[in-house]
Parts: C-alpha cells; structure tokens; sequence
C-alpha cells in the first residue's frame, strides 16, 4: 500500500524504542511407515538483515509488502529425491526441502505436467499442515504452476504415481518467506497485522457481511524473484455469469525498480487465497485452511506506465480458471454513481495476515479520482489498512464496491489516518478511451447502462468444518468431535487415520473416538446437502501421548471466574479446579502490563492503568483462554 512519506517514517521512527484444485485424499506416508531415509535439499538463507533495509526504502516509495524472496533452485524427480516401489506396485517419490530461518516456504515450477493417475502433495515438518493432492486437473496450458506457502522451514514432497507414467516435476524457485506469516505475537494479534485489526468473524462488526467477504482474497504476486501481499475481490458482472474477474490496485502489479508490469509468465503463478480467515472473532493459534488459485492475466488497468498519479488506480484481472462450486466464493456487486457512501466498511488481508474488517460512519469524501474515508472503533477493536490491504473493496452500505485501496495513513497508533480508494465510478469508464483503460466494457458486457449491480453468489453455502473436545489426548482416552460448519448436512463421512484409532470412521454427526497409541492423527469430514458436498481435511490434528489433557478448551473456560468485569481497578480470578494456570495482561496493543500465577484464587491489581479496553490470557499449558476486560474508574 502507497503511504505517505511522513507517516512512514512515523512508523520507522516508533518501531526503535488451484487453479490450485486439490483433490481428496493423504499421502501414503501418513498412514503407512515408510522405512528409507528421505534425501533433503538445503537451500541457502538470503541476508535477512538486507532485505528488512530494503523494505524499508521501499515502504517509503510506496511499493506493495514484500513478504519473500525466490531463491533459484534445480529440483527434479527424474535426478533428486527417493523412489521406492510398493506392494502394490505403486511408485512413491519423497524429497525434503529445507532453508534456515525461513517463516514459510513456497514452490515455484517452470514445468509442471502430472499424468492422469499421479499425485503429488507437500507437507511441513511434523505434517500439520497438508497440500494437494495437486493431479492432473492443475496442468495449466502455461506450462507453469506454483503452490501456497507453507508455514515451516522444512517441507516434504511425496508424489505417488499408480501405474504407468512418470510426471514432468522442475522446481526452479524456492519461496523464501522471511516475514512472519503464522506467529502469534500477541493477545490480540496473528501473523504481521497491527492488534488494532477486526477479524472478519467478529460479532457485530462482521454480522451483515457473511456473504460479501466471501469475495475478497489474499492475492499472493510474483514480479521477478519477490513476493508480495495485496487484496482483491471477485466481481460481478451484468452477465451475471460468475466470471473470474478480480478487482485490485494497478500498483500491485508493478516492478518500480525495473519499471515494467509483472510479466504474463509471472502472473500465471500468482496464487489468490479464498475463505483465509479466522472462523470466530477471537484468533487462530495456527494458520487456518484456504481455498486456492494459481495463475491469472491482465483485462483492464488504469494506466500504462504504472504511475498512478491521476489515476484511480485500479487492475482487473481474469483467473486462469473457474473457481470451483464448492469454495463458496461470492461475486461482489458494485455502485458506479459518484454519490459518496454514507457508511460501510472496508475488507481486507492487511500484512498478507487473515481476513480484517474496517469499518466507516463518516461519509466518504470526494478527493478527485479516489474516495476519502477515515475509520470507526467498533466492540473489538478499531480497523485501520496496512501494507498488503492494498486492492481490497470499499463497501458501500448495500454491500457493492465502490472503490479500490490505493494508498492512505491509517494504522493502529494512527487511527485517524486518511485511507483513499480508487473511486469505481472513475475506473469506469475515465481512465482512458481504450477498453484495457476500463472496467465497463467487462463489467457491462451486455451495455446494459445500469448504474448498481447486486452481487451473486457463486459457489456453494455448505462449508465442512470441526472441532474435536480435546485436541491433546491422554494415551488410551477418547475424544468427541462435533460439526461447526456451516448449513444443514444430510450425512457424515468420517474417516480417522492411524493405527489403534476406534472407530476409524463414521457416519454419525458427533462421534466419540478412542486413542490407544502416541502418535499424531489425521481426520477427515465430508458433509452432502440436497446434492452439494463440503470436505475438511486437518493432518496431525490429534495429538495423543501420555501427557494428554482430561479437560477441554470449554470446560476449562467454564471452570474460570473473573469478576468484576468492568473493573475499578482490582481484578479478582478463581478456578474451579487445582491446576496451575497462568496469567497475562496486555493493553489493546498488545504489550504485556502483568504476568502471574493462579492456583486457586488471585488477586491483580491495575488500578494504575488507564481506563480502556484489556485482554487477560489464561492458560494451563495446554489450552489457552483469552477474555476481554474493561477498566472503568
């Protein structure tokens, strides 16, 4: 995102003191033990240090939030890696890929052809975290693909041929993530976004918008060998045809250093995240699914030369492929008159981090070819747009976008910050003459004339989702899982993997199951609705062993008191049971003011910090708890 230079330095100055598709199923090496060692490639680390230096000149220029590197690499099935032929005939490829000290890793191939009865997948370390299985119905024209991040520094690939053929596999970039994308760094905090932020879930800031945030996502570019975060939101169009379009910012998509647009052999690996949020208001310990795309090209900009100036700064562009049915994606409807929005909010992945809300009660202010907004607290926090929000809609009050995310100087300790947006009705149609200048002759492919247009959904509403009552389990024990997606489902396809699981799979809604042995498990759901079906995959899901936990997230939240809440100043919290549980205060922003221990009873005293809005953390070595407190003196 474009800020202004004094706010920037502010920043700098404080900061001192598918189509990624995928396919059902699991690696063998999930459910079998596979004896050989598996061979690993070391990538080597980039300077770290160099490129934070870099990323400050550059966020003082105004570039997009570069959050990697690309690393040249020469990785090939046919050369590198383990084969081993199975029992069954069917050959297994297995290789590891390690690089010190990076967040996350990303594979980028410059061939990319896997036969009909392959497939490939990639996981992390202790296999938490799962992609693929990546088969034919990713083969892009293009020759090309690439693949989602991984939180870890060392992934796996393992692809399992069934039958005749051999894939056509080169790796030729390594995806060196040296931002954080996971980490919690705070109460209120997930990944590189300021604590102030909103998630998308929260109650009431996200209530009325359960359907249009389904068409925002996070846009992860290749231009040359970086990495960034933008926004972006599928759009609708008169047709009404669910058209893969996406609406951005036309600085996204520009190499200033170079001054060139990222190349069509780029975009075709640019990855769109869906659905990348948190499914609660409160944040996720670790990095939540999406669903993905890979590979787009370019319809419509706003300018030719990548100056923004004067312009309304906006990309749109069209998805190699159809998103499918089942991601649940919403086509956003639009409003080109050039009366202001008197409300609304703004939906965004600031930092590259999970879905936030920002939401505005003043009306927008005209400011030429973009729209002025400042934003509203709300319950929850007080949304605001960071680097990598860049693109994301601005929402009018009937949930149609009325502009893009250009540039602004907003953030957390700046509040009040002024955000602009690329007014929708400039990108119309007075960018320029020509067609690659405007978003009407896409978005009006029938010269309709109308001035609004409604979104549309596009996809499914049945998302698969659970939760298990306990995730840590005693060796021996049982846990009960429970369905939290969302519709109505007809049945339930459980399967849980491993050996001394019982049952290892079921059709009932919340079935209990048994753990006879240590081990990490892997569980799936698949739910149908009047013909629709959802799947939700989550490996190593289950941890058992013989320090597991015989008390749950809730009845762990349930055993606790804190009272009064809100507070004069003396805070007293109690259990109900005689574990140790620690304690932890932060500000809203996220800095520590109290650290203690509770057995049974404990007193805190905050009686000298101003009123305002805390969040105590409790947490018994297992499962944590986190509750909201107000001081009110």
């Amino acid at each position: 995102m474009r800020k202004s230079l004094f706010i920037i330095l502010s920043i700098l100055l404080s900061s001192i003191s598918y189509a990624q598709i995928k396919s059902n199923g699991i690696p063998v090496s999930f459910t079998e033990t596979l004896s050989r060692e598996v061979p690993t490639i070391e990538i080597p680390a980039p300077n770290s240090i160099a490129l934070e230096e870099e990323d400050k000149e550059d966020a003082m220029k105004g570039k997009p939030y570069r959050y990697a590197v690309l690393l040249d690499c020469d990785i090939d099935p046919s050369k590198d890696g383990l084969w081993e032929t199975m029992d069954n005939g069917n050959k297994i490829w297995r290789l590891n890929i390690r690089s010190e000290g990076a967040q996350a890793l990303g594979l980028y191939y410059d061939a990319f052809w896997i036969p009909s009865n392959g497939e490939l997948y990639i996981y992390n370390s202790d296999k938490t975290k799962l992609l693929g299985a990546y088969t034919n119905a990713n083969n892009h024209e293009s020759g090309v693909f690439a693949n989602e991040i991984i939180e870890d520094s060392e992934i796996t690939l393992e692809y399992i041929q069934k039958g005749e053929g051999q894939p056509i596999i080169h790796i030729n970039q390594v995806s060196y993530a040296y931002r954080s994308i996971k980490t919690t760094r705070d109460i209120n905090n997930f990944g590189d976004s300021g604590s102030c932020e909103v998630n998308v879930n929260c109650s009431p800031e996200g209530d009325d918008w359960q359907d249009i945030k389904r068409a925002v996502c996070r846009i992860s570019l290749k231009i040359g060998n970086n990495n960034f975060w933008c926004s972006g939101s599928f759009i609708n169009n008169t047709a009404e045809d669910c058209k893969p379009y996406i609406l951005t910012a036309d600085h996204c998509t520009y190499d200033d250093d170079n001054n060139v647009y990222a190349s069509q052999n780029d975009m075709n690996q640019w990855v769109f995240y869906f659905n990348y949020e948190a499914s609660e208001c409160e944040n996720p310990s670790s990095s939540p699914s999406s669903n993905t795309m890979t590979g787009c090209s370019k319809i419509s900009n706003s300018s030719a030369t990548g100056n923004i100036s004067g312009t309304s700064d906006f990309h749109l562009l069209e998805l190699n492929d159809t998103p499918p049915y089942d991601y649940g994606l919403f086509a956003a409807g639009w409003d080109r008159t050039t009366t202001p929005s008197a409300n609304g909010v703004g939906i965004h992945h600031p930092a590259g981090d999970i879905k936030k809300i920002s939401k505005y009660t003043q009306s927008a202010s005209s400011s030429g070819y973009d729209w002025r907004v400042k934003w509203t607290g709300t319950e929850n926090g007080h949304g605001v747009t960071e680097g990598g929000s860049s693109g994301s809609p601005l929402l009018n009050a009937n949930k149609q976008i009325v502009g893009d995310l250009s540039t602004g100087s907003s953030y957390c300790a700046f509040t009040n910050g002024s955000d602009f947006y690329g007014k929708f009705s400039y990108s119309w149609n007075q960018n320029g003459n020509s067609s690659n200048r405007q978003l009407k002759p896409w978005l009006d492919p029938n010269n309709s004339g109308v001035t609004t247009l409604d979104g549309k959904v596009c996809g499914t509403t049945l998302f698969s989702n659970f939760v298990a009552s306990h995730t840590h389990v005693l060796t021996g024990y049982a846990t009960q899982f429970s369905y939290t997606g969302t519709g109505s489902p007809d049945t339930y396809e459980w399967l849980f993997y491993g050996a001394g699981v019982s049952p290892t799979s079921s059709d009932e809604e919340s079935p209990i199951v048994t753990y006879s042995n240590d081990g990490n498990y892997t569980v799936r759901l698949k739910v149908t609705e009047a013909g629709d079906e959802s799947s939700e995959l989550k490996s190593a899901y289950i941890l058992v062993n013989s320090e597991g936990s015989s008390i749950g997230v809730e009845e762990f939240k349930q055993s606790l008191n804190i009272f009064p809440n809100p507070s004069n100043g003396i805070v007293y919290i109690s259990q109900d049971n005689s574990d140790l549980t620690h304690v932890k205060v932060y500000t809203l922003l996220g800095r520590e003011i109290y650290s203690g221990d509770l057995y049974n009873s404990l007193r805190v005293d905050l009686s000298t910090f101003s009123n305002g809005v805390y969040f105590i953390e409790l947490s018994n070595g297992i499962e944590i708890v986190t509750e909201r407190l107000i001081l009110n003196r």
